[in-house]
Protein backbone atom coordinates (compact mmCIF):
# COMPACT_ATOMS: atom_id res chain seq x y z
CA UNK A 1 0.00 0.00 0.00
CA UNK A 2 3.36 2.08 0.53
CA UNK A 3 3.23 2.53 -3.32
CA UNK A 4 0.19 3.52 -4.24
CA UNK A 5 0.19 6.15 -1.47
CA UNK A 6 3.47 6.98 -2.96
CA UNK A 7 1.70 7.48 -6.63
CA UNK A 8 -1.51 8.35 -5.95
CA UNK A 9 -0.97 10.59 -2.91
CA UNK A 10 -2.33 14.11 -1.78
CA UNK A 11 0.15 16.08 -3.31
CA UNK A 12 -1.27 18.65 -4.42
CA UNK A 13 -0.74 19.62 -8.09
CA UNK A 14 1.23 22.54 -9.53
CA UNK A 15 -0.63 25.38 -11.34
CA UNK A 16 1.27 27.15 -14.58
CA UNK A 17 2.45 30.17 -14.30
CA UNK A 18 -0.26 33.21 -14.74
CA UNK A 19 1.44 34.70 -18.20
CA UNK A 20 1.84 30.98 -19.31
CA UNK A 21 -2.21 30.56 -19.02
CA UNK A 22 -2.53 34.44 -20.95
CA UNK A 23 0.00 33.55 -23.77
CA UNK A 24 -1.95 30.01 -24.36
CA UNK A 25 -5.80 31.66 -24.33
CA UNK A 26 -5.11 34.96 -25.67
CA UNK A 27 -6.36 35.32 -29.63
CA UNK A 28 -4.29 35.66 -32.26
CA UNK A 29 -4.60 38.12 -34.97
CA UNK A 30 -6.08 36.65 -38.09
CA UNK A 31 -6.21 38.41 -41.17
CA UNK A 32 -9.41 37.09 -42.94
CA UNK A 33 -8.92 35.33 -45.95
CA UNK A 34 -10.16 37.28 -49.02
CA UNK A 35 -13.68 36.48 -50.29
CA UNK A 36 -13.96 33.23 -52.54
CA UNK A 37 -16.33 33.59 -55.65
CA UNK A 38 -18.20 30.39 -55.61
CA UNK A 39 -18.63 29.27 -59.84
CA UNK A 40 -18.76 26.04 -61.64
CA UNK A 41 -16.94 27.09 -64.87
CA UNK A 42 -14.44 25.12 -67.11
CA UNK A 43 -11.09 25.14 -66.59
CA UNK A 44 -7.48 23.42 -68.11
CA UNK A 45 -4.54 22.41 -66.36
CA UNK A 46 -1.78 21.73 -68.60
CA UNK A 47 1.38 19.93 -67.40
CA UNK A 48 5.19 20.50 -68.45
CA UNK A 49 4.56 17.54 -70.78
CA UNK A 50 2.00 19.07 -72.73
CA UNK A 51 -0.70 16.46 -71.08
CA UNK A 52 -3.86 18.54 -70.86
CA UNK A 53 -6.79 17.87 -68.12
CA UNK A 54 -10.06 19.50 -68.14
CA UNK A 55 -12.37 20.03 -64.97
CA UNK A 56 -14.84 22.33 -63.20
CA UNK A 57 -13.92 25.52 -61.02
CA UNK A 58 -15.38 25.26 -57.61
CA UNK A 59 -13.77 28.08 -56.26
CA UNK A 60 -11.53 31.02 -56.77
CA UNK A 61 -9.43 33.80 -55.19
CA UNK A 62 -6.86 36.31 -57.07
CA UNK A 63 -4.31 34.16 -56.28
CA UNK A 64 -5.49 30.99 -56.82
CA UNK A 65 -8.42 28.26 -57.62
CA UNK A 66 -9.50 24.92 -56.46
CA UNK A 67 -10.54 22.67 -59.64
CA UNK A 68 -12.48 19.55 -59.23
CA UNK A 69 -11.30 16.67 -62.28
CA UNK A 70 -13.16 13.69 -62.79
CA UNK A 71 -10.96 11.63 -62.26
CA UNK A 72 -8.20 11.22 -59.03
CA UNK A 73 -4.62 11.99 -61.01
CA UNK A 74 -1.82 12.69 -59.16
CA UNK A 75 -0.30 15.69 -60.02
CA UNK A 76 2.96 17.60 -60.64
CA UNK A 77 3.89 20.20 -58.70
CA UNK A 78 3.96 23.03 -60.81
CA UNK A 79 1.48 23.72 -63.82
CA UNK A 80 -0.28 26.31 -66.44
CA UNK A 81 -4.03 26.74 -65.54
CA UNK A 82 -6.28 28.34 -68.07
CA UNK A 83 -9.95 29.48 -66.53
CA UNK A 84 -10.56 32.44 -68.03
CA UNK A 85 -14.29 32.13 -67.38
CA UNK A 86 -12.83 33.37 -63.75
CA UNK A 87 -10.05 35.56 -65.05
CA UNK A 88 -7.42 32.86 -63.35
CA UNK A 89 -4.83 31.95 -65.61
CA UNK A 90 -1.00 31.53 -65.11
CA UNK A 91 1.55 29.09 -63.98
CA UNK A 92 0.31 27.87 -60.74
CA UNK A 93 1.65 25.21 -57.66
CA UNK A 94 -0.04 22.61 -56.08
CA UNK A 95 -1.06 23.27 -52.70
CA UNK A 96 -2.89 20.22 -52.18
CA UNK A 97 -5.01 17.23 -53.49
CA UNK A 98 -7.38 14.75 -52.13
CA UNK A 99 -8.84 12.91 -54.52
CA UNK A 100 -10.26 14.51 -57.41
CA UNK A 101 -10.18 18.13 -56.42
CA UNK A 102 -6.86 20.47 -56.51
CA UNK A 103 -6.02 23.80 -54.66
CA UNK A 104 -3.53 25.99 -57.22
CA UNK A 105 -1.80 29.21 -56.20
CA UNK A 106 -0.89 30.94 -59.09
CA UNK A 107 3.24 32.20 -59.18
CA UNK A 108 3.55 35.46 -59.78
Amino acid sequence: MSLMTRVFGSKKPVSPADHRIEHAVAPEQDTPRPLRGASYREASVTYESGYTRKGIVLDYTPNGVRIRFPTNEIMPDFVTVNARAVNVSGQARVIWQEGSEVGLALVR
